[in-house]
């Protein structure tokens, strides 16, 4: 039943993001003077449609996409009046650009939104060594659990099981996990006393923190491949608290900026790892398609209700207005481009190359559609 609630609220959601993407391409070319001749979500054959002060409105079978057909937009040589190969390069960059504007809007309200109701405290799973957000309060904590089966490590002999947070290692704050591996690998053959604090609940608003314990593992001189001395794995969580009225309000602008440099930056992060470790999963692990981020969105849904639902839509709207910035046919950056070309230098490109570079374009993102989608199956254990 939850699956069926949460594919209505994704459904719904995605549908909402496209509209107003499109919206934003059919009000700027209204206001500037360019017919529109139809507004479409999804592709394919229509299953109804109805018109509207000369505009045709469209529901297709296809779901996932949309688009606003502008009179003359696949005719180029047509320059009568209200077409859009008429139209100035200035028109034809904020009509293009129109789409990822208002994506950016909504991916802010939606991001504010969720931080008003976390009350401005968000915990983020951190993959990137040491990284911080540039505005608000940065905390960082390390996680650990025991490594199952680990049969001569202190912490399966003590049926220590769980996710606990690391306070103190020797009667030493903990910081940082160079930290500990540097304790941990300087004292091999000796019992280290470690200060740790059950968590009971993680998630977007926060932790539900148990009992504090001290105990004595021993640091290992031989383990198991992939155990290290303790035999724990390690999980950095970091939140991110805006405390003062100016930082809460500030947030509106300063926490999207911090969400795209986390997400670039992480990106850049697995790509090096995959790379330097020769090991791809350590990528296409953490990369999601529609299938990806439906199943995420049913986690969330699960864990933080419509919260989590309200950050992940965010994110997906956020993303949304960079994705489309890509100079790459058919995205939005392509058109951008060439109004930019058109305007400041004079270049246009002829009919035969648009051609050629749109159905590339076209047969690029089909492919890396399938290949993702794959991902998420095998990922989920789909299939």
């Amino acid at each position: 039943m939850i699956y069926v609630i949460t594919l209505i609220i994704f459904i719904i959601l995605l549908s909402f993001l496209i509209i107003i993407h499109e919206w934003g391409h059919m009000y700027v070319a209204l206001k500037r003077g360019v017919i529109v001749q139809s507004f479409a979500i999804g592709f394919g054959p229509k299953i109804f449609s109805f018109t509207r002060n000369g505009i045709e409105y469209r529901l297709n079978v296809l779901p996932f996409g949309g688009y606003v057909s502008l009179f003359g937009d696949e005719d180029p040589t047509n320059k009568l009046k209200g077409s859009l190969a008429a139209a100035t390069p200035l028109t034809k960059f904020f009509i293009t650009i129109a789409g990822v504007v208002m994506n950016f809007i909504f991916a802010v309200i939606f991001l504010f939104l969720f931080l008003i109701v976390i009350n401005f405290k968000f915990y983020y799973s951190n993959i990137i060594p040491n990284f911080n957000f540039t505005f608000g309060t940065n905390v960082n904590n390390l996680l650990f659990s025991a490594i199952p089966n680990n049969k001569t490590s202190t912490l399966y002999k003590d049926h220590i099981k769980g996710v606990y947070i690391i306070n103190k290692i020797n009667n030493e704050n903990i910081n940082s996990v160079k930290q500990i591996e540097s304790i941990v690998d300087s004292n091999k053959g000796k019992y280290l006393k470690f200060n740790y604090t059950k968590v009971n609940n993680l998630s977007l608003f926060g932790i539900s923190l148990g009992n504090t314990y001290t105990k004595e593992f021993l640091s290992r001189k031989n383990y198991p491949k992939n155990s290290g001395p303790v035999g724990i794995s390690i999980e950095e969580i970091s939140h991110i608290e805006f405390q003062s009225i100016p930082a809460k309000i500030g947030s509106l602008l300063t926490f999207p900026y911090d969400v795209i440099q986390l997400t670039f930056q992480g990106f850049y992060y697995l790509i090096h790892q995959s790379i330097k470790q020769n090991n791809s999963k350590i990528l296409t692990s953490q990369v999601a398609g529609p299938v990806g981020i439906y199943m995420y969105t049913n986690i969330l849904f699960q864990n933080d209700g419509l919260t989590g639902v309200l950050f992940i839509f965010g994110i997906i709207s956020l993303s949304l207005s960079i994705m489309n910035l890509l100079p790459i046919p058919p995205l939005d950056g392509f058109y951008v481009l060439l109004s930019i070309l058109e305007g400041v230098f004079s270049i246009k490109i002829n009919d035969k190359w648009m051609y050629y570079l749109s159905m590339i374009g076209v047969v690029f993102f089909i492919i890396l559609m399938v290949l993702v989608t794959l991902n998420d199956l095998i990922n989920f254990k789909i299939i």
